[in-house]
């Protein structure tokens, strides 16, 4: 098996969604694969080691190196990118979307990629934590050359000229500068959207027509958050107010535009099919996460713990109700258990000092220095596509920066009835839920760990299947635990059976013919989402192949983790030794987090 089929490749995605996957308007060839390396089979020297851990692994610093070029690379090439990152040299630029710079960044990835291949045709004399750095650089590069060979966004993806309004957002909504130094470089990534817009009609050829309602839902919002933007840069830069007002004028009617024609020329010709095929979904599961099963064996895993949520939902919902014939009935009583509007935001700050607590009694979770976590109202301008969230601080920000969970209030001057669904949709059990997926000990205590390593690799890379695989492992491990009442974890297992149902959906969507239609159909008859919501979360997975498995399968193999280290040490396992051990080496994939810590 040869190195980019052995190793798994970390924060293509991330790089490819931020900058459309960017390909040349004529893909090349892919890149040679290498020459097989040997296992790594000796642990890392002590880091105390000094001359003689240098003399044993002189390939450290090389590899330091190509990091740094390669966190160069993605503040040269995806400026937007850069930002969320906290790498603020080039916030005032967009990416370049028009087909000569997709190809001028392809070549760079394959320019850096092709001198890394032969830098290292054998495996490097490099310690085991090196050796993952080198393997993410690698996988980072080939995996996103080969997402941008097959599903070309920048010709499938209308929604592509509409992620620009996401860098402008990122700009506002991060304190890292003076609110009147970020509104200035938000002004003028405003002025470029015109020609970011322009690029659109240039590049798209044949998406599907999902594809293309997304894209005008994406156009037909940009009206509401350009007017957002513009009275707060007008409160931060007064003087600048003709400018602004101009700048945000034409890019309305940049995106007004954009929308009317995707309305009436593109989608009645959109025909192309948004399924990735079951060729490059397997080789993004095989490479991108580091997974050994093929596309039907994760699809059996998905309905193998589909199928037993169901049974644990039904016996759950029993406890609290034994006379209820369906757990969907019980679920709909147990949601009228929730906050007033008042108790809203001190609700949920309760139960993330709960959550946190409960870990400081068990003693199985370390807690990073610097772990500040403040529970706030979501800010006005996010409050249209947040309920409640975890917004992490930028990799690259200083030490001890804070993250921020995010509640939205329900608007007092809502009707009656809008509020109470909002309140409903808040009920004890999700909060519950919410608090240890998004603060303790999921998103927020794994992503203040991932902050502190020193690699500017894993800083700028960070794969869904261990994130949001750790935050879904959380869930399971508080039951596990005795956190949960029934009513909290009757609504735990609701949202396990939703990643469950991505599983198979997921592979459905993109290797077996299933159709929209047929994903919502799941969703709604067996998982018992509101149909809006539905047909919102199969959008997001027809544009996504991989990402929705990602959750369930990055549990699975975490949890697959920890019984190999129990059997490893014996009766010296503890959690806590675990969870030190997977937290503290950053974002990587389970697969090679298993090759740094067992050493194969």
């Amino acid at each position: 098996m040869n190195r980019l089929s052995a190793l798994a490749c970390i924060g293509a995605f991330a790089l490819a969604a931020a900058c459309g996957g960017a390909a040349p308007d004529t893909i090349a060839p892919k890149p040679a694969a290498p020459t097989e390396r040997p296992s790594a089979s000796k642990p890392d020297a002590p880091a105390d080691a000094g001359a003689a851990q240098a003399n044993a692994n002189p390939d450290d610093a090389v590899i330091a190196a190509y990091g740094q070029r390669y966190v160069d690379l993605v503040v040269e090439c995806w400026p937007e990118t850069a930002t969320t990152l906290g790498l603020h040299t080039r916030d005032s630029e967009l990416n370049d979307r028009s087909l000569e710079g997709i190809h001028r960044v392809t070549a760079r990835e394959r320019e850096l990629l092709d001198e890394l291949m032969a830098r290292f045709p054998e495996k490097p004399r490099a310690s085991r934590a090196s050796f993952t750095d080198l393997s993410i650089l690698e996988h980072a590069l080939a995996v996103d050359i080969r997402r941008t060979e097959a599903l070309r966004p920048h010709e499938t993806r209308p929604d592509f000229y509409t992620e620009p309004l996401s860098a402008i957002f990122v700009i506002m909504a991060r304190d890292f500068a003076p609110a009147a130094d970020r509104a200035r470089t938000a002004l003028a990534r405003i002025e470029k959207l015109p020609q970011a817009v322009a690029a659109a009609k240039t590049n798209l050829k044949n998406p599907s027509r999902i594809a293309t309602q997304i894209g005008i839902e994406s156009a037909d919002g940009a009206k509401g958050f350009l007017d957002e933007q513009s009275a707060l840069l007008v409160k931060e830069l007064p003087s600048e107010k003709a400018r602004i007002t101009a700048a945000v004028r034409a890019a309305k009617e940049a995106y007004a535009g954009y929308k009317a024609w995707l309305t009436k020329d593109l989608l009645p010709r959109s025909t192309g099919q948004f399924a990735a095929g079951k060729p490059l979904f397997e080789f993004l599961t095989r490479e991108d996460y580091f997974l050994t099963e093929d596309a039907d064996a994760i699809h059996a895993m998905g309905k193998r713990v589909f199928d037993d949520t169901q049974q644990k939902l039904t016996e759950t919902a029993r406890r609290i109700d034994p006379s209820a014939k369906r757990w969907s009935d019980v679920v709909e009583r147990v949601k009228a258990h929730h906050p007033t509007m008042a108790d809203l935001l001190p609700s949920y700050r309760r139960e993330v000092a709960r959550a946190r607590q409960f870990l400081v009694d068990k003693d199985v979770m370390p807690f990073p220095p610097g772990d500040i976590l403040e529970v706030i109202e979501t800010p006005q301008f996010r409050r249209t596509t947040i309920q409640a969230a975890y917004d992490q601080s930028p990799p690259f920000d200083p030490p001890g920066a804070k993250g921020f969970f995010y509640v939205t209030p329900a608007e007092p001057q809502w009707p009656r009835k809008r509020q109470e669904e909002w309140l409903r949709e808040n009920d004890h059990g999700d909060q519950v839920d919410t608090a240890v997926h998004e603060a303790y000990p999921g998103h927020h205590l794994q992503q203040s760990f991932s902050r502190l390593h020193p690699s500017v690799v894993r800083k700028v890379t960070g794969p869904s299947i261990f994130s949001e695989g750790w935050a879904l492992y959380s869930e399971e491990l508080f039951a596990e635990l005795g956190y949960y009442t029934d009513e909290e974890r009757l609504m735990q297992l609701v949202w396990t059976l939703v990643r469950a149902a991505r599983v198979i959906i997921d592979v459905g969507l993109h290797t077996r013919g299933m159709t929209y239609d047929e994903a919502v159909k799941i969703l709604v008859d067996e998982v018992h989402l509101g149909r809006q919501l539905a047909l919102n979360e199969v959008k997001r997975y027809t544009e996504n192949p991989t990402q929705p498995l990602s959750y369930l399968i990055g549990r699975e193999r975490i949890f697959a983790m920890r019984e190999r280290m129990r059997a490893r040490d014996g009766a010296r396992f503890s959690l806590k030794t675990f969870h030190t051990e997977v937290l503290t080496r950053g974002t990587v994939a389970p697969g090679l987090l298993e090759r740094e810590i067992f050493g194969e």
